[in-house]
Order: C-alpha cells, then structure tokens, then sequence
C-alpha cells in the first residue's frame, strides 16, 4: 500500500474492520496494510484504549468498537435518514417478502447502513456496514449512476470489474452506458450480478438539497421476483425512496 502516515493506518484499520471478517489479528492487518507488527499494535492498543476497537480476550482479535457505534448513531440523528426510512422499509417488507436496504455512498463506495427482514420471507444475510461493488448489484449501481460521469470514467478506469455472477457487466464503456439508463429510468435493477440466482431493485433518496447520497433497496431471491410482481414491486420501491426524499426535507 505504499507507505501511510500515522492518520492514514488509523483509517485504514477502522475501515478495514468495518468490513468481512470484522474480526481480524494484528499480523493479519500489517500484512494488508503493508506495515511492520510493532507499530501497527501499538495503533490497535491506542483504539481500544480510545474505545474506537475492541479486543476479543480469547482470539487476540480486534474488532470495531461502541465509540465508532455512538459516532455512527450521530451521524444517522444528524442525517434523520434511519428514523424515517424504518417504517417505509418495514412496510414493504411485509408486503414482498424481501430484505429492503437503505445504501449510503462514503467516498467512492456505496455501503449497507440500513436493513430490514421480511417477517416470514427471505432474510438476508450480509451485515450492516458491507461494501457492495460499483458495478455489481442494484445497490452499488445505484450509488454510482448519480455521481459526476467524468469522476465514474476516472473510477472506473482504475478498478478491474469483477466478475460475480452471470451477468455481472465488466466492460467500463457498458458500464457507462448502465449508469446512464440508471439515471435516465430513475431506478436500478440487478438480475444476477452480484450474487448467482439473486435479483434486486433500488431507487434514489435525495436529500433537501436534491444530492442523492442513498438509496431504498429491495433483494431476494430471483424466484420471488415473477414476472407479474416486478412492476408492482419497483413502484413500491419508487413510492418509498421518494416518500424518504419528502421526509427529508426534498421537495420536487
């Protein structure tokens, strides 16, 4: 990774942990951060002193901790996006059986913050804080399709596009044109992208000032999404981005 300064390694580490496993070692971590175990240990001990990472007595292993949980809830209070999306989510849930995400865009990457299960449907597994691919998956397409088209070029042409599932979309030139219809329909749809059999749909949550910064989600399996229940179900998903944008304070 080059060399990073101090600041540099403390974020690196935080983010890190903020991703699968969530649990890591400290000889684990220097060796993705490229650092020697000395210092990056004596990083660990600073943050589980500050309260920023835990350690787990019986692994030796580090994980986040309750103050970037209480830096996190303050950002979500400041945001109001979680207490007024919770309702919208739930309520679709119960009606198509699917998880139903909210996805926030941090940088260049387009994370799960918020998630709700289906009561008696399909429960997703992946956890709160997951990065999902800028090319791969409703969600992360989503994200992406409404930042700066030159800033997306530049992105893109520094990444290799993984291929997750059958139709995962790794030419940069098509995926252009993807974000492009993203923008121009309103909404995301993947159909086997991101995850081989998993089918999903999302739409933008703008803020008051119009920036789109998240997105309403839904996912399952390909199964759930027949013909029939696909237009009902991404005007449910519509209906509720835009129902968060107006409790937001956005006003077409």
């Amino acid at each position: 990774m080059g060399d990073l300064s101090s600041p540099e390694k403390v974020l690196f580490l935080l983010k890190r942990l903020g991703e699968p496993p969530y649990e890591m070692g400290v000889t684990e971590l220097a060796r993705e951060m490229g650092a020697a175990k000395s210092g990056v240990h004596k990083l660990l001990a600073l943050l589980v002193r500050e309260s920023f990472l835990v350690q787990n007595g019986a692994t030796r292993r580090y994980s986040l901790g309750p103050a970037v949980f209480r830096l996190g809830n303050v950002y979500s209070d400041m945001k109001g996006i979680g207490e007024v999306a919770r309702g919208v989510m739930e309520a679709i849930a119960t009606i198509t059986g699917t998880s139903v995400f909210v996805g926030i865009r941090e940088g260049d990457e387009a994370y799960l913050a918020y998630k709700v299960d289906s009561p008696e449907g399909f429960i997703y597994q992946g956890q709160v804080g997951r990065r999902f691919p800028i090319h791969a998956g409703a969600l992360g397409k989503l994200l992406t399709a409404y930042r700066d088209p030159e800033k997306v070029r530049v992105l893109l042409a520094g990444r290799t596009l993984e291929r997750r599932a059958p139709r995962t979309i790794t030419d940069p030139e098509r995926m252009l044109e993807e974000y492009a219809r993203i923008r121009e329909q309103g909404y995301a749809v993947s159909d086997e992208e991101n995850s081989p059999g998993a089918y999903g749909l999302a739409a933008p949550i703008r803020d008051r000032n119009g920036d789109v910064w998240a997105c309403l989600c839904i996912a399952g399996p390909k199964r759930q999404f027949h013909e029939e229940q696909r237009s009902n179900w991404l005007r449910l998903v519509v209906n509720g981005a835009e129902e968060i944008s107006y409790r937001l304070g956005f006003r077409s």
